[in-house]
């Protein structure tokens, strides 16, 4: 499963750090340029550009739901 969504500030980063710490399965984060983190990591977010819309990936719908939830308040 895969949902894309535009990362503004650090505030949203932690909030997916945050969010994903809670998931059982792996969330990556995909940026434009080929960067992939692992949403439990806050360094390995970092190292990624958010310039443009990163994707949200995951096997499982329900954790994906879960982190692009926390980013929508």
């Amino acid at each position: 499963m895969i949902k894309t969504v535009k990362i503004s500030n650090f505030r949203e980063v932690k909030e997916i750090v945050a969010a994903a710490s809670d998931c059982v399965s792996d969330i990556g984060v995909h940026d434009v340029r080929g960067g992939i983190a692992d949403a439990k990591s806050l360094l390995g977010l970092m190292s990624l550009d958010f310039s443009e819309p990163v994707q949200l990936v995951s096997e499982s719908i329900h954790d994906l739901t879960r982190v692009y939830r926390a980013l929508a308040g």
